[in-house]
């Protein structure tokens, strides 16, 4: 069953919009999996088992996923990019509960910065030619990667596409045992493990002392991802069929996000 758990979780850390630490909330194992990473050398052989059941799902549903995703971003990119915007959209309810109206500031707040961060490299993949940058790039990459696993709400993948990181990311789990792809996988799952630990602190802390306001922050991320992910999904030309197929899988998107987010809360 953990393993079951894991796959889905992959789920939301493969597919842009849809955030696989708000699945883990909904299907009861978030807080466990917060607490075993914190607490690891307390129980260490439950915890490890426990862990290593949940990356096995994890693992797998990545393979697996990574490389049909792929093929539908080189094929039907504008298609797929509004079915993710969708799945983002119907996410944004179950954020906003959370939220005290005082605190909607942070939101618009949040949304503005992160725009203006994300407007910087929407236009193309960062590619950096020198090793020593480009090891410390996917270091960083893989730390913030890791923070939007472990921050509920936040999409991963959404997030790397912002920062000219996703191609790069999404090719080498689609090719993880090719050993050319180490010069990316080796950093990345060094920030991805110091940005698990250290982020599993932050964030325990915040939702203890600031939960509204945490949650107006993600917000605003999740909406400023809207609007990179859109901008950057028009830069092209497309065919009137196109548009009409993007906007049915936009709907369907917000549809289906909202029955996921129901099936795992009921």
């Amino acid at each position: 069953m953990l393993i079951l758990k894991g796959i889905i979780i992959g789920v939301g850390k493969i597919i842009p919009g849809v955030s696989g630490s708000m699945l883990a909330i909904s299907m009861g194992i978030y807080q466990r999996l917060i607490d075993s990473i914190n607490n690891f050398f307390k129980y260490p052989k439950n915890n490890f088992k426990f862990l290593f059941k949940i990356a096995i799902g994890v693992i797998i549903s990545i393979v697996f996923l990574s490389n049909i995703i792929l093929k539908c971003l080189d094929n039907y990119y504008l298609i797929t990019m509004f079915f993710f915007i969708g799945l983002i959209i119907g996410g944004t309810k179950d954020i906003k509960v959370n939220i005290d109206k005082k605190n909607n500031y942070i939101a618009y707040i949040s949304f503005i910065v992160v725009t203006l961060l994300g407007l910087i490299s929407i236009d193309n993949e960062i590619v950096i030619t020198n090793n020593i940058l480009n090891f410390l790039y996917f270091i960083f990459i893989g730390f913030i990667d890791a923070f939007t696993m472990v921050v509920p709400g936040i999409s991963g993948t959404a997030t790397l596409m912002m920062l000219g990181a996703y191609s790069s990311v999404i090719y080498m789990f689609s090719n993880i045992f090719d050993v050319s792809n180490f010069k990316v996988l080796i950093p990345f799952s060094v920030g991805m493990v110091l940005g698990i630990l250290i982020t599993v602190k932050i964030v325990n802390y915040l939702f203890n002392k600031h939960k509204s306001k945490t949650y107006s922050a993600i917000l605003g991320f999740s909406m400023s991802t809207i609007a990179l992910m859109f901008i950057r999904s028009i830069k092209s030309f497309y065919t009137l069929k196109d548009l009409i197929l993007a906007f049915i899988l936009l709907i369907f998107g917000i549809y289906l996000s909202k029955v996921i987010n129901k099936a795992f809360n009921s």
